[in-house]
């Protein structure tokens, strides 16, 4: 059977969540043996008891992947696994990163990811502070994440096309449907330089319920958030507040006190949750960044300047190895524990400069 199915249908298992559903997985010898192995197997191996094993339903997890895998062959839909290597580093060490994702158009996910984000009613000044800012982050080639809202989200994503930056945008519905309806060409045109995901199979509906669901892939992918323009409540302060639990950096632009729209980003700000931000500029300390040459259009970069001294270790035994090294024979060689190796790894994944292969190695990009 095709391996896509088994690793669908694992994310269609009901009853224990996420995080227990990738155990159970780790535990019974991968996603195709959740389905070949007996239930009595599973509950043994899982310690999962045998009433909660029983109500997975299987087999209809299985007949709907199958519908869903020839779903993505007619439409060009590529499948992201959370163990495969085009699932993207950013999301593997958020424990509530969906099992599979889809993904439509040219999207990649090895660039740097600001997410911006804000409300559908959307000031001229929020508008400007948008495109002035993606303008300003257009010579770092970043990666703009947003969802396809009106409002402050649209014009992230058109001012990433517009300044020849990828653009991705994370959908709470199946990929047949573009909502709001009225982005559709938008859509069309980020296929292009980017793309759309969701974790939602086709023709799931974009229910109320799925948009919160859908903001903590926003906030897991992004290296940083930016609100421009929230209330007080609301999806985008439900982002924010995600990716300050997925230890990402968070960034507000400030508002006037008496427009309920700024609300949220001075909230944000007085409570010390985000940092204040005016300009792309204002990110520079914060995520590490060097300033840009303007004469040559690019980042004046040393090869160890945004690295702390258990990285640079890191990346010279790697240099060294010239192949890799498995993640036990890279500790010794750095003198670190496997929870502080791991910690280190995976921030220099999010910085884009190592990649795992091959299970447990890794390796300079």
């Amino acid at each position: 059977m095709d391996e896509r199915i088994y690793k669908i249908a694992l994310s269609l298992l009901q009853g224990i969540g996420i995080s227990n559903t990738k155990t159970l997985a780790a535990y019974v010898g991968g996603c195709e043996a959740v389905f070949t192995k007996t239930e009595k197997e599973i509950a043994k191996l899982s310690e999962i008891g045998l009433g909660k094993v029983k109500k997975f339903n299987r087999a209809a997890a299985i007949e709907r992947a199958k519908q869903e895998v020839a779903f993505m062959d007619e439409n060009g839909v590529q499948l992201h696994y959370y163990q495969d290597a085009n699932y993207p580093s950013s999301l593997k060490f958020c424990e509530d990163g969906p099992i599979v994702f889809f993904s439509l158009g040219n999207v990649q996910f090895k660039k740097q990811n600001i997410a911006i984000v804000g409300t559908r009613k959307i000031s001229p000044y929020g508008k400007k502070m948008t495109q002035d800012l993606v303008r300003d982050l257009a010579p770092r080639d970043v990666q703009i994440i947003s969802g396809l809202a009106h409002g402050i989200d649209k014009e992230a994503h058109e001012a990433a096309l517009e300044n020849e930056l990828s653009t991705v945008a994370v959908l709470g519905h199946g990929l047949e449907l573009i909502y709001p309806a009225a982005h559709k060409s938008l859509a069309a045109k980020m296929l292009v330089k980017g793309g759309l995901i969701t974790e939602f199979l086709s023709y799931t509906p974009g229910d109320p319920s799925n948009f919160p669901k859908r903001n903590r892939i926003v906030a897991g992918l992004a290296d940083a958030t930016v609100v421009i323009e929230s209330a007080i409540t609301g999806g985008s302060l439900i982002t924010a507040n995600l990716a300050l639990g997925y230890n990402r950096d968070v960034f507000a632009v400030p508002g006037n006190v008496d427009r309920p729209f700024s609300a949220g980003c001075n909230h944000l700000i007085r409570s010390q949750k985000a940092h204040l931000i005016t300009c792309a500029s204002d990110m520079n300390d914060v995520m590490g960044w060097e300033e840009v040459d303007e004469e040559e259009g690019a980042v004046q970069e040393d090869l160890f300047d945004s690295f702390v001294f258990e990285e640079q270790e890191i990346i010279s035994s790697l240099k060294k190895a010239k192949v890799g090294l498995p993640i036990d024979e890279l500790a010794l060689e750095v003198n670190l524990s496997s929870s502080e190796l791991s910690l280190h790894l995976m921030n220099l994944e999010m910085k884009g400069k190592v990649e795992s292969f091959g299970g447990k190695s890794y390796r300079l990009i």
